[in-house]
């Protein structure tokens, strides 16, 4: 059984997808640090580089050439840190496939197989924004999630569902009644369709 750390995704993957996925094995290694003690790269480091890549993949957007090559520049470091961290992974998870899954990175697989349905999200949670009436959804990222889909449903009698898409994990509603319990769950969309629906995640609004 092949038990590598599949990093094909590092140069495919486009930069919203690219985002997500960095943002899985992060996750995945932090939350198991019994098992990756250590890491090298360290989280850290990883972390401002997906961050310095984000903003320029923003700024890309209304930016010309220059800040079009900025951004490639700063995916250029941050594929190089993953690949980095992906040989560390390699080594620690110790041939264990169980090991190599929890660290977020995707197993090498030894023929190639066509993506199946997403796993719901996991750990939704919502908190108080930063203003009155706002509520900010968040869950762990899925990998080869390119969108999520937020459902927010008010505990008010006939009220419709709040429905909203975002390319990353997390999003802020606003406008909402305070005193209103709002129950939350997110779905996070993929090659093959949407996954399921997460658990739920409920909080009065402020």
């Amino acid at each position: 059984m092949v038990t590598k750390p599949a990093i094909r995704w590092l140069n495919t993957d486009k930069d919203p997808l690219l985002i997500n996925n960095a943002s899985v094995v992060l996750t995945g290694v932090a939350a198991n640090a019994d098992i990756y003690k250590n890491p090298t790269p360290s989280i850290a480091v990883i972390q401002t580089a997906l961050d310095n890549f984000s903003a320029s993949v923003i700024a890309a957007r209304d930016g010309g050439p220059s800040a079009t090559a900025a951004k490639n520049n700063l995916r250029l470091v941050l594929v190089s840190l993953l690949r980095e961290l992906s040989y560390f992974v390699a080594g620690a998870c110790q041939g264990s496939m169980e090991k190599l899954i929890l660290s977020g990175f995707p197993p090498q697989k030894p023929v190639r197989q066509p993506v199946g349905p997403l796993a719901a999200p996991h750990n939704p949670t919502l908190t108080h924004g930063p203003s009155s009436g706002a509520l900010i959804a968040k869950a762990n990222p899925v990998f080869g999630a390119s969108t999520y889909t937020w459902r927010l449903t008010p505990g008010t009698a006939g009220t419709a569902p709040i429905i909203a898409q975002t390319t990353a994990a997390n999003n802020t509603f606003t406008g909402l009644t305070p005193g209103v319990n709002y129950t939350m769950t997110v779905s996070g969309v993929g090659a093959a369709g949407p996954s399921g629906w997460s658990n739920a995640a409920s909080l009065f609004a402020d």
